[in-house]
């Protein structure tokens, strides 16, 4: 596998898990604490959704190239 295509796999994977603990962990627990650090979280996860969203079509793009190899 080329770098790049490996590179962009390894970004959304790990950007993936990033939303996940935002959802599952992060923000409800920054409730539970009644703590300032909600909105920061909250918006934390507004950007990680984006970029996931923006790796997984560069991904998708080079899969219709034909240039994810």
């Amino acid at each position: 596998m080329k770098n790049i295509n490996y590179d962009l796999l390894k970004m959304l994977h790990g950007t993936l898990d990033s939303i996940w603990r935002l959802e599952k962990f992060y923000v409800k627990d920054a409730d539970a604490a009644k703590c300032h650090s909600k909105g920061a979280l909250q918006k934390i996860l507004e950007d990680e959704r984006v970029h996931a969203k923006m790796l997984h079509e560069e991904i998708k793009a080079r899969m219709n190239a034909n240039i994810f190899d």
